[in-house]
């Protein structure tokens, strides 16, 4: 029997594609109609499904606030731009305010809307695989809102028991293109009812915090973080609440953040590539979850450039392509 398999299927009405490795005895459900998120990543661990990443309870939910469950894609940039305004290369660009509280666009144009499968597979050498696309082209609201014509492709990656996120952004217009990359994963805290949020620990090779304004945006200073928010020597999220933004993620390399759950036993290692140098984590005291998010760029980062200030955007020509990639990997703490 083969480890590795992809199963399409129609799950409550809605199609997903299911990426099962036999071998870890995990698997990952993927939903390409809504914002290529997957919405399950569960692991069996000890006789029984660990639940890694915490799943809508429906998709009439998912499809109402993708951003608050799953793995959002957030794409062509990640995070809040303040006032839905930016100008870059002397156009000015004017983004739906879909944060009103704040009074932003937050977290790109990608999430809510539904990607097409362009190829998936199967194999030893590959693991389970499904790549979607995004054609920014087939939405004429999104060019109206961001006139910079793009393709991006998402490739998810079951393989050895992590799950990998694969993605690239090609500039498919005639003139530059600005932008930015992250991801959202919702990971439950605790891992299991053998667990305690306030036990729980992240540890993220970070080099300070972006100091936030009442709105959460990044004034443009950098930081040392508090002692108990220290990430880069091991946190544990007892009482506290989380929505920083740390830089300083690649600075030595390659990133790895842990998180760890001691009373379930398991820990979730995020690996990010060269190209993330910036770090989110979201941890409300109101919802048992933390989101730890790798980015290439700061929060209102086009908005920050424009102003002198290295906020990581990146400048794509035309033609040009730009790859990144992401790992959840799960393991036992002794591991």
């Amino acid at each position: 029997m083969a480890r590795y398999s992809v199963v399409e299927r129609v799950d409550r009405g809605e199609p997903v594609i299911e990426l099962v490795d036999d071998g870890a005895k995990c698997t990952a459900v993927i939903v390409p109609g809504i914002g290529a998120t997957c919405n399950r990543f569960a692991w069996e661990y000890q006789g029984a499904m660990l639940e890694l990443i915490s799943s809508a309870p429906d998709y009439e939910t998912l499809r109402r606030t993708p951003i608050l469950y799953g793995n959002p894609v957030l794409f062509p940039f990640p995070n809040r731009i303040r006032d839905g305004v930016f100008e870059f290369a002397g156009k000015k660009v004017s983004l739906p305010i879909n944060e009103p509280e704040r009074h932003t666009a937050i977290h790109g144009l990608v999430l809510n809307r539904p990607w097409e499968v362009a190829a998936k597979g199967a194999g030893d050498d590959d693991g389970a695989w499904v790549t979607l696309r995004f054609v920014s082209g087939a939405f004429p609201e999104v060019e109206a809102a961001y006139p910079f014509p793009f393709e991006a492709h998402y490739t998810y990656r079951l393989q050895d028991g992590a799950l990998v996120n694969e993605f690239t952004a090609k500039n498919t217009g005639s003139e530059p293109m600005p932008m930015g990359f992250g991801v959202h994963p919702w990971f439950p805290a605790p891992l299991s009812a053998k667990g305690r949020r306030s036990e729980c620990r992240v540890k993220a090779p970070v080099t300070g915090v972006w100091r936030l304004d009442e709105r959460l945006l990044p004034t443009g200073e950098i930081v040392p973080p508090a002692p108990s928010r220290d990430l880069a020597k091991g946190v544990p999220l007892a009482d506290e609440e989380y929505d920083d933004v740390y830089t300083g993620l690649n600075q030595h390399g390659p990133s790895e953040v842990v998180y760890t759950d001691p009373g379930t036993g398991v820990e979730i290692v995020i690996r990010s590539d060269s190209a993330f140098r910036e770090f989110v984590i979201y941890a409300p005291l109101f919802r048992d979850i933390v989101c730890l998010e790798p980015y290439t760029c700061v929060t209102d980062a086009f908005n920050l450039e424009a102003r002198g200030v290295d906020a990581g955007m990146i400048v794509l020509e035309p033609g040009q392509s730009w790859t990144g990639t992401i790992v959840y990997a799960p393991r036992p703490i002794s591991a």
